[in-house]
């Protein structure tokens, strides 16, 4: 079998091979001055605080809801917390198509509340869904949920 051996050399780096055979205890190692005590501390330098943005009055900020890992799992928590999205408080109406509602109806006659659905058109004055005006839609559908539709 033979035998082969490699020897790499890099320029520039005596002075790094001699402080690591020092360190390791390899003849020829010549020892590496300790470096200087550090006897002030730096101070930090943080930016001048800014104004934080205004907040309009018809958004509710959530609180922030701590992150924890599963046993083991070895995940850190972030370093700054993270800030939800602002969710509005006012109500935004749904709007609704004469087909969402006719379908709507057609389930609850399927589930077998056909007079449920008859109720629920008397109770807006009408024969027929067609009859229904448009800026009605919405309170049908609140009608028919409240009936069990699925809308």
């Amino acid at each position: 079998m033979n035998e082969f051996k490699i020897n790499v050399e890099i320029k520039g780096l005596e002075e790094l091979t001699d402080a690591v055979r020092a360190l390791v205890g390899i003849p020829g190692g010549q020892a590496v001055p300790a470096p200087a005590p550090i006897t002030e501390v730096p101070k930090a330098v943080y930016p001048a605080p800014t104004q934080a943005p205004a907040i309009p009055q018809n958004y509710v900020q959530t609180p922030v809801q701590p992150v924890t890992a599963p046993a083991g799992m070895g995940m850190q928590q972030p370093a700054v917390p993270v800030t939800p999205m602002p969710v509005p408080t006012t109500a935004v109406a749904q709007t609704y198509t004469i087909e969402q509602l006719q379908v709507a109806a057609a389930g609850l006659s399927s589930m077998g509340k056909m007079p449920q659905v008859m109720g629920i058109l008397q109770q807006f004055g009408i024969q027929a869904m067609t009859e229904l005006p448009p800026e009605r839609y919405g309170e049908f559908a609140v009608a028919l949920r409240e009936a069990g539709a699925q809308i």
